[in-house]
């Protein structure tokens, strides 16, 4: 799996040195109705863009937070159990979702909308995908469970967004709430950080490396987040702009996933 991802990262880099270029010009510009079956299919591929993110995140959770057997403490981690297997398998799942979340790049080159492929929706999608290959490769479960409860939760509401966003412009006038998106994201950083930094107050045996990436990982995409938000809604010429992208063409600046 290693190697398919990093293949599949390197495909994506490539790609995003063509964006501009001739590449583009090759493919029909009018892709909205492959977009929403993208959206579509890759909802009931995983875990949780509108069903997809949805089916993994209370199933997930069924085997996790919600079905009473994990600590929202502190979990150790466990591969004794049969729930603790289910966890590890429906984590490949959602390693491929993540890996699947590259397409959102590349119908923004189709579509020439390059000003949404940011460095962090770049940096986002690639270290997301290599951050959730580490913990099933090496501490799968446990306390690390709680990023993929979360982030399936977040990516419900999130792509839920941008199929109706999808749907054209008579749905798109009811998107008010696109910037909120984003302050859900920061929570859910913030949220991550809180829950990362448990185990190294309460030795629940959970290995405390691990905790450490979870809370690097976090901080940085929340500066980046943060970045982005001030930039794209601090001022009312960024409000105007943003909503103008809302009423004119499908939007769908990733904030990831």
């Amino acid at each position: 799996m290693s190697r398919v991802l990093y293949s599949t990262t390197e495909i994506y880099e490539w790609l995003m040195s063509k964006a501009g270029n001739s590449l583009t010009d090759q493919f029909p510009q009018k892709v909205n109705v492959i977009i929403y079956v993208r959206h579509a299919i890759v909802d009931l591929a995983t875990d949780g863009q509108p069903i997809s993110n949805t089916v993994n995140h209370f199933f997930g959770g069924s085997i996790t937070y919600l079905s009473g057997k994990y600590s929202f403490i502190c979990q150790p981690i466990d591969y004794t159990s049969d729930f603790s297997m289910k966890f590890v398998r429906l984590g490949w799942w959602f390693l491929l979702l993540k890996i699947a979340e590259f397409t959102d790049t590349i119908f923004f080159v189709l579509r020439k909308k390059y000003s949404q492929i940011s460095a962090l929706h770049v940096v986002h999608h690639s270290l997301v995908a290599w951050g959730v290959w580490i913990g099933l490769k090496f501490g799968a479960g446990g306390h690390n469970a709680f990023f993929p409860f979360i982030n399936c939760g977040v990516h419900m509401i999130m792509y839920t967004y941008y199929c109706l966003s999808a749907l054209g412009p008579k749905v798109r006038k009811y998107l008010w709430w696109k910037k909120y998106l984003t302050i859900l994201q920061m929570v859910q950083f913030v949220v991550v950080i809180i829950h990362a930094c448990i185990p190294l107050f309460i030795d629940c045996g959970f290995n405390p490396m691990f905790a450490y990436l979870l809370i690097a990982h976090a901080v940085l995409f929340y500066i980046m987040f943060y970045n982005f938000y001030t930039n794209a809604y601090s001022s009312k010429k960024s409000v105007l702009e943003s909503n103008y992208t809302n009423n004119n063409s499908y939007d769908s600046d990733c904030h990831s996933k």
